[in-house]
């Protein structure tokens, strides 16, 4: 019985959040009540997960870094460079695993969580001191790195949004082929 209540309160999480970010995209201010009759759960059954909305927002903005922690292991820039499928294969999964919730994400306006994906593996690119010696510019590389990422997060925010018809598994290869020449630009590995 346990194993069931488990698997239910996810659930009701999950439609409490889903209605939130929905209730998000109409741009208008809105309350526990309207959350919970989008949701189609009682108050009750929010309260027990979250204490207001803004324990919603930052529950959601939890998800999604608990999700970037998963690629991060795959932002060495020297494999990054050299082999972008793997990072793109895994971010594939994370998608296809809660494909309604990214769907639900990108759709809103001024996104927030958006921009801390994008600053965040932005940082993490940046940071990785081990390919510094490869680097031949290092102002090109902080443009191509800016370009490769809100680049590649607009392609798969267009294709989430239905506007690039094609597998996910096609967009990833041709990203990756983007990455692969953009980055052979600016670093030089010795042979």
């Amino acid at each position: 019985m346990e194993k069931r209540e488990y698997k239910n309160g996810l659930a009701s999480k999950k439609r409490i959040s889903v209605a939130y970010l929905s209730l998000c995209k109409q741009k208008r201010k809105f309350s526990v009540c309207d959350v919970v009759n989008e949701a189609k759960v009682n108050r009750g059954t929010f309260y027990l997960h979250f204490k207001n909305l803004d324990e919603v927002k930052n529950y959601l903005a939890e998800y999604l870094s608990q999700n970037l922690k998963a690629l991060e292991g795959d932002f060495r820039m020297t494999d990054l460079s050299k082999t972008p499928e793997a990072m793109l294969s895994k971010l594939n999964k994370i998608i296809m695993a809660d494909l309604d919730f990214f769907k639900q994400i990108v759709c809103l306006e001024n996104n927030p969580f958006m921009k801390q994906i994008e600053r965040a593996i932005s940082v993490s690119i940046s940071n990785n001191f081990e390919v510094m010696k490869y680097i031949t510019n290092l102002e090109n590389f902080k443009i191509v790195v800016k370009l490769i990422v809100s680049g590649s997060l607009s392609v798969y925010t267009d294709w989430l949004k239905g506007l690039i018809s094609c597998t996910i598994d096609e967009l990833a290869s041709f990203v990756a082929q983007l990455i692969r020449g953009g980055l052979k630009e600016v670093i030089r590995y010795a042979n």
